[in-house]
């Protein structure tokens, strides 16, 4: 498995299990970055991912962290990101800050699969 995919993985288990996600802003707003012809905003699992990446990345120093619910994130922003042609990136990691980038589409039925696997774990 590839460090992107190890990524990923652990992106939709920790914001399932967590209800949570995590980005940076400015002034309020998401950073969005043109990769590949199409925009891009990155989130990730959690703070300790976005303080890791403050640490590491002097230019993100200076923008704020946010945390969104997922409720909040799937019934609010996925929408307007979708809207806007806008792809996510999940837990960008490195000294490239590289990952996955998926459409609004793939995120929802990535979510759902791992909802569907959490909601059939036994309870204990």
């Amino acid at each position: 498995m590839s460090i992107a995919a190890a990524q990923a993985k652990q992106f939709y288990e920790q914001v399932v299990r967590e209800g949570a996600i995590f980005t940076f802003t400015n002034d309020g707003s998401f950073l969005v970055y043109p990769i590949r012809g199409r925009e891009v905003v990155p989130f990730w699992s959690s703070q300790a991912r976005l303080d890791r990446v403050q640490r590491g990345h002097a230019k993100y120093r200076d923008y704020a962290c946010e945390k969104i619910s997922l409720e909040s994130f799937i019934e609010k922003n996925l929408p307007d990101l979708a809207a806007e042609n806008i792809a996510v990136g999940v837990n960008w990691s490195g000294s490239r800050l590289t990952g996955y980038d998926v459409t609004v589409e793939e995120l929802v039925r990535n979510l759902e699969y791992w909802q569907k696997l959490k909601s059939a774990e036994p309870a204990g």
